[in-house]
């Protein structure tokens, strides 16, 4: 296939951005391994992967109603190439439906329901096949009455290495904000009786300033800033275990951290708010007691609750088999994986054409 991979956001490629960004490179990796032609339209600055066609960067279109759209179209013609699929990664608000004039079909993976205002929706089925990346995400698309197909994320499968020892202390790794509240790690893992190394760059400075600063110490409570890829398989890896924290006010939709904790082999404490479930539940990221133990709260998250339950939890946590972290990242987790899980829907696109609403991914 001719695949035109467009992302409107930020440069992406390896140690070039963190987060969903990342996945675009994975996923092209994946879709060349198959055989595939993949172009990418991206931003500059975006370091595209190897054996990529071609890349574009969009920077000149920034002036017109939809610059991916011009881009695609311009290239098309000049090229004389036929798209069979035209893969968005966030439309945005400038969603032009001349797309699906220079391609076969085309489909848009969303990175939360927040990605657009609510008008877009409503420009369906001109806008068709919306892709989710977990089952909680799915969920709240459908509130606002959009059907989506799931496709989960998927991490290169020697991108991280197993490491079977751990030393005794946890690490907790995201961007500061509140909702992930980072403090409710910190404080756990000093009731467990643990160090903690928390990684991540200050995204919101009141939540760094008033939740994490007082606790660093160096001494039991280390910060870094941000981590390559090379620093978290060096501090990550041999990590007791991952504490993977959340608040009543933040509902994680897939948490690529938690993969990357699998990867290394690190048990994962996962928080889960009662009746307002994340996707490390929903979509079983973990099983209770294989790869990880869940912490099941009914409160905010930032009260005595999250050390009653989970210092019991850590206490118990070298029973976890390390290798079990591992094997489930292999089974459901790889990038190879969402490549071909991509390539059976691009496959159900063009053989069924225009909106296919939600479909399940056999595999």
């Amino acid at each position: 296939m001719n695949i035109a991979m467009t992302s409107n956001v930020f440069p992406y490629g390896n140690d070039v951005a963190y987060g969903g960004e990342r996945i675009i490179g994975y996923l092209i990796e994946g879709l060349v391994k198959l055989g595939h032609n993949v172009y990418a339209f991206a931003r500059t600055g975006t370091a595209p992967p190897q054996g990529t066609k071609d890349f574009i960067p969009i920077d000149q279109y920034e002036d017109t109603d939809d610059p991916y759209y011009h881009a695609v179209k311009d290239y098309s013609e000049k090229h004389n190439i036929r798209f069979n699929i035209y893969h968005c990664f966030y439309f945005g608000e400038k969603w032009n439906p001349g797309i699906l004039t220079i391609a076969d079909n085309s489909l848009e993976t969303v990175w939360n329901k927040w990605c657009h205002r609510e008008p877009f929706f409503h420009k369906k089925p001109e806008a068709p096949n919306i892709v989710s990346y977990s089952k909680v995400l799915q969920d709240d698309l459908m509130t606002s009455g959009v059907k989506s197909t799931m496709v989960h994320y998927g991490l290169p499968i020697d991108l991280y290495k197993f490491e079977p020892k751990h030393e005794n202390y946890a690490v907790f790794i995201g961007k500061l904000e509140g909702g992930k509240n980072p403090e409710a790690a910190i404080r756990l893992a000093k009731a467990a009786g643990l160090k903690i190394v928390v990684i991540g760059p200050p995204y919101n400075t009141g939540t760094f300033w008033n939740e994490v600063c007082p606790y660093i110490d160096n001494e039991s409570v280390f910060w870094v800033r941000g981590a390559s890829d090379a620093q978290k398989q060096k501090i990550m890896s041999k990590a007791k275990c991952f504490i993977s924290s959340n608040d009543f006010t933040w509902k994680e939709h897939a948490g690529i951290v938690n993969m990357e904790a699998l990867a290394m082999g690190v048990p994962i404490i996962a928080f889960n708010r009662i009746n307002q479930e994340c996707a490390i539940w929903t979509d079983q990221i973990i099983e209770d007691g294989v790869q990880g133990f869940f912490l099941n709260y009914a409160g905010t998250g930032r009260d005595d609750e999250i050390i009653e339950k989970g210092v019991p939890l850590i206490q118990k946590i070298d029973r976890i088999d390390r290798k079990e972290c591992r094997k489930q990242f292999e089974k459901r987790f790889t990038a190879d994986l969402a490549a071909r899980r991509y390539e059976w829907f691009y496959d159900a696109i063009l053989t069924h054409g225009d909106d296919v609403g939600s479909l399940e991914v056999p595999f």
